[in-house]
Order: C-alpha cells, then sequence, then structure tokens
C-alpha cells in the first residue's frame, strides 16, 4: 500500500531519543511516522497528513485537551496514552474525558508496544469504515426519507380529513405549510428552522400571505404539483412544492437538495 493510503502515527514527546527509539520500534508496520514536542506542532501535522494513531504523553494540560479535543473533532482517529506518570492529574484528566485505546507506561516493554500500535492502526481502518457505513446508510435514509416525502405529499392531494392531513403535514421530512385564505393555519417544526438556515423572515400561524418571506408568496402563485427550484443570494438555492388540498394550499420547501426528487422526475 502506498503511503499516500496509508494513516500515520503521531508521537508526541519532548524527548528525542524516545521519538527515535519508537520509530526505529515501529518501522516494520510500515506507515508514514511522524514527530511533535508539544500540541502546537501536533496541529500542524495532523492538519498536513492523514493520521491514524497517536500517541502521546499529556504532561500538561495543553496536551491533555489536545487529546480530549482529539476524540471529539477525528473521533476515527486511535489515541494512545504512553507515560512515565500515570497519576499525574493531567494523565487522569485524558484518561476519563479522552478515552484512549490504551494506556501505556514507560519503559514500556517493545513487543506490547508493537502489539498494541498495530492494534490501534487496525482500530482505526475499522473505525474508518464504520464511518463509511453510516455515511452511506445515511444517504439510503435520506433517499427514503425524500421518497416518503413525495409519497406523502401524493397522498395528502386526497386527503378529507383535516386531522389526516395535519399529522401528515407534520410528519412530512421537509418544511411544509399550509395556507387557508391566504392565511397560515398549519405549519411543520421545519418551517421555521429552515427559514432560520437561509436567513429568511421567520413564519407563524396566522401569518398572512402578505407577510411572508418573498419566496413563499411567490411559491403560493406558483405552478401547482411542480417541483420548483430557485436561487436565493449568493449560492444558495430553494426547493419548493405546492399543492391545493382539500383543506387549504400547501407550501412544502427545503434548502437544495434536501426536497429530493418527485418519483415522475427523472
Amino acid at each position: 500500500m502506498p503511503d499516500a493510503q496509508r494513516p500515520g502515527i503521531l508521537l508526541i514527546d519532548d524527548d528525542v531519543d524516545l521519538q527515535q527509539a519508537l520509530m526505529r520500534l515501529l518501522r516494520p508496520l510500515q506507515h508514514p511516522m511522524f514527530c511533535s514536542r508539544d500540541a502546537a506542532q501536533a496541529l500542524a501535522l495532523m492538519a498536513q497528513h492523514p493520521v491514524g494513531v497517536l500517541i502521546c504523553e499529556p504532561r500538561d494540560e495543553r496536551l491533555a485537551a489536545l487529546l480530549i479535543a482529539t476524540r471529539e473533532k477525528h473521533p476515527d482517529v486511535v489515541r494512545l496514552i504512553l507515560t512515565g506518570y500515570p497519576d499525574l492529574s493531567s494523565v487522569l484528566r485524558a484518561v476519563n474525558q479522552a478515552q484512549p485505546f490504551k494506556l501505556l507506561v514507560k519503559p514500556w516493554l517493545n513487543e506490547e508496544m508493537l502489539t498494541t500500535v498495530s492494534q490501534a492502526l487496525e482500530q482505526y481502518a475499522l473505525n474508518r469504515e464504520r464511518e463509511r457505513l453510516l455515511s452511506e446508510y445515511n444517504g439510503i435514509l435520506d433517499n427514503a426519507e425524500a421518497a416518503h416525502a413525495f409519497r406523502s405529499l401524493e397522498a395528502l392531494m386526497h386527503a378529507i380529513h383535516k386531522e389526516m392531513a395535519a399529522d401528515a403535514i407534520h410528519s412530512l421530512p421537509m418544511a411544509a405549510c399550509l395556507l387557508v385564505d391566504g392565511v397560515v393555519q398549519l405549519m411543520n417544526t421545519k418551517v421555521n428552522r429552515y427559514l432560520r438556515e437561509l436567513d429568511l423572515t421567520l413564519v407563524d400561524i396566522a401569518t398572512p400571505l402578505a407577510d411572508l418571506p418573498l419566496i413563499l408568496q411567490q411559491a403560493y402563485d406558483a405552478k401547482r404539483k411542480l417541483r420548483v427550484q430557485t436561487r436565493l443570494n449568493g449560492q444558495r438555492r430553494l426547493d419548493y412544492f405546492v399543492l391545493d388540498l382539500s383543506i387549504g394550499t400547501l407550501i412544502a420547501f427545503a434548502p437544495e437538495p434536501r426536497l429530493g426528487r418527485p418519483p415522475n422526475q427523472a
């Protein structure tokens, strides 16, 4: 595997002899090795190179904070603590909050160190695969939600009972507001969430058409049963879909491309 595809091992310690000893020991793993003396240099290295395993002695609060921040910002990176002072307050804080893969005590045993780092690299690969699967699952879920949304919209076209329509509108995976005689009578929680995200005026029950954001006023007059994509300020875009129901006019919208694709469109 080329080095460009192999995650690196980052060692943070101010002991140059220790750095060199670990580099010699871990060389057979054939992963890039990076060494840092402090938290600032470590952050710079992580910004420039893919790091899979972080080996650190949290001898001060900055390094303890680095380990904790790595867990939050890079949860796939496997954290190992190597220390000669396991009862140091900064070490205890890092153990409690950074949740390292393992705590190693100096002086280490070469076989144990080599095995632990090998296992940490395997764990990193598992973490990355888990993230890939989660991303894939979320993509499938988003598509399923979009398909569900348009099936719900089609069902709403034939809704007769107001209570049934209200339940369906609240469960839609897009923003939806129902206007009766030009006044908002019903809306789900996503309406103001998306309007806030798009820096548009918020809406409330009983808001008249004239007080709605201009884009929703335009949507009210748009052709029914047709997905419309419109550009807002800058690069932001809004998708909307308008239906005339037996109980009023429904405007369903979302920041592009979250509205999804209607079943009858290619």
